[in-house]
């Protein structure tokens, strides 16, 4: 009977761990409200004070590729160094934060198989998002004028590639 009593504890601590871990909240939502993620995606905000309104104040989009180069970034077409407008993430909470970044996909206009496929492409592939997790790529974090930004992403390239697989299997819940 004891057996039993611990198995059933047992299981009933998995599922709850396991549902856990699929919510945004359980991993990602600290992750997307690093510089890593922030730097970039808040640049157009004013709100925000994203960086075209103080450090980069009346520079043009063309001088990107001045500074931004793929010595620099990695990123080997310079003239595509920016974030998506309007997916602006700064200060929300996990509902908000992931509820922009499914808008910013227009999901609702699409199957789920297909918002897996362009998440997965854009979030483990795009080497904007790879700059802004540690160890990701030799670039990670690197800023023009041997800057370097030092809150990325943690745990590495595998844990983040883990967690957002699991919020994606799990149905991807805003929780």
């Amino acid at each position: 009977m004891k057996q039993v009593i611990f198995v059933v504890v047992l299981l009933a601590w998995s599922v709850n761990a396991l549902a856990d871990e699929s919510n945004f909240s359980a991993h990602l939502q600290a992750k997307f409200q690093s510089r890593g993620c922030t730097t970039c995606h808040d640049f157009f905000d004013k709100e925000r004070n994203g960086l075209s309104f103080n450090s980069h104040q009346g520079r043009s989009s063309d001088m990107c590729v001045y500074c931004h180069t793929q010595n620099v970034t990695g990123f080997k077409h310079a003239d595509e160094w920016y974030a998506q407008p309007g997916l602006y993430t700064s200060g929300m909470n996990a509902q908000q934060t992931c509820e922009a970044i499914k808008t910013a996909m227009h999901a609702k206009f699409k199957n789920k198989t297909m918002v897996a496929r362009q998440l997965e492409t854009h979030l483990f592939e795009d080497p904007r998002v790879l700059w802004g997790i540690e160890g990701a790529s030799p670039n990670s974090g690197m800023l023009p004028g041997g800057k370097e930004e030092k809150q990325l992403v943690k745990e590495g390239l595998t844990t983040w590639k883990n967690q957002v697989r699991a919020w994606i299997q799990g149905g991807m819940n805003c929780q």
